[in-house]
């Protein structure tokens, strides 16, 4: 009895710690485009010095989801040796989320801005993002939430660099095809994959319990 319970207990952490591990695990099956709305960005383009120029580069070629991802390119540039100020120069940066499985689409719109100043070879220049409406979205049944810390851009004297966004999938109750947290969604019949786990481990622990108590019945009768 004590080793059958000792591989009961073992069976029952093994399977738990699984559905667990199926429950953080991010979904990445989804790919993702992101198109900032202005190839680039100048200031005192016009003064006798020339400015100095952010180029920004899209992602319109379906990208793999991941945790990490870059969600545009950058490069700067200015010939000045003085500090070129920009001063919350503003763009708006459009993420489109593809479910893989479903092509279930939805798009996340951030506003991004620049605040610093450049020189030829040194950057001050701070670029930050925040969600117009919202930075989570859900398709078929998974919530993505996406987050664009801000960043100090390289100097002039630097190749393109990338700008990275983390993201995080949750499961969500309903979904639906690019639907945003509050919107109508369509409710998904499909189970999770812990879902389905957790319902087999029920089962198993009744029919465990069913056996065992029939064991004891029958030793019982056999005895008497």
């Amino acid at each position: 009895m004590k080793r059958l319970s000792a591989l009961f207990g073992i069976a029952m952490l093994s399977l738990l710690a699984a559905a667990a591990s199926q429950v953080r695990a991010d979904y990445l099956n989804w790919t993702y485009t992101s198109s900032p709305n202005v190839p680039g960005i100048s200031v005192n383009s016009t003064a006798p010095a020339g400015g100095a120029t952010v180029t920004l580069t899209d992602f319109s070629t379906p990208q793999a989801g991941a945790t990490t991802i870059p969600v545009v390119a950058y490069l700067t540039s200015t010939s000045n040796t003085t500090p070129v100020n920009f001063s919350n120069a503003t763009f708006n940066l459009a993420m489109t989320l593809t479910d893989s499985t479903t092509n279930d689409s939805g798009t996340l719109n951030f506003t991004g801005s620049l605040s610093g100043s450049l020189t030829a070879t040194t950057s001050s220049l701070i670029a930050s993002f925040a969600p117009v409406t919202s930075n989570s979205l859900t398709l078929d049944g998974h919530t993505y939430t996406v987050t664009i810390p801000s960043v100090t851009l390289a100097p002039p004297t630097s190749p393109q660099q990338d700008i990275m966004a983390s993201v995080s999938v949750s499961n969500a109750s309903s979904g639906g095809g690019g639907t945003n947290p509050g919107s109508p969604g369509q409710m998904t019949g499909t189970p999770e994959p812990a879902s389905l786990m957790l319902g087999s481990l029920g089962f198993s622990c009744l029919g465990v319990r069913y056996w065992w108590k029939r064991r004891r019945l029958t030793r019982t009768a056999a005895a008497a």
